[in-house]
């Protein structure tokens, strides 16, 4: 009986221990090791802020270029107000790895202001969809 006990205990301790090591040796998930940062001075004019944003590889700190943005939201979460959006567009890429967005917030809120900038984008070899968000201040 004392055998058996002793058996398992140490097969409860091995069982700990093993999974110990695998969570700490765990990778970041893929879709996750990525970082969405501003990649230049924003320019705004007329209402529009066009706002350069870098898709950057964590793991070697590089910029991704070739991602397809699926998804981008801009929202005034970051004073509170995340019900207030404006329409956000994807422009064309004239630099490998920078992503420009139009925002159109001069609509919405006719003073400066922090805003919340959302994405989901497609990487070439990654499963699932890289999300991130920057904050940045826009002008009218």
């Amino acid at each position: 009986m004392l055998r058996l006990l002793t058996a398992g205990i140490f097969a409860a301790i091995a069982t700990i221990a093993t999974a110990a090591v695998a969570t700490a040796a765990a990778p970041v998930p893929s879709a996750e090791a990525y970082r969405f940062e501003l990649a230049g001075p924003v320019q705004s004019q007329d209402g529009t802020s066009i706002v350069p944003v870098r898709l950057i590889h964590l793991t070697d700190n590089k910029p991704v270029a070739g991602a397809i943005v699926i998804e981008s939201r801009a929202d005034m979460g970051p004073i509170g107000m995340g019900e207030m959006t404006a329409p956000i567009k994807t422009l064309p890429v004239t630099t490998p790895g920078i992503y420009p967005f139009e925002v159109q917030n001069g609509a919405v809120w006719k003073k400066a202001g922090e805003w919340s900038l959302s994405f989901g984008a497609k990487v070439q070899g990654e499963a699932g969809t890289v999300r991130g968000s920057i904050t940045v201040e826009l002008k009218p």
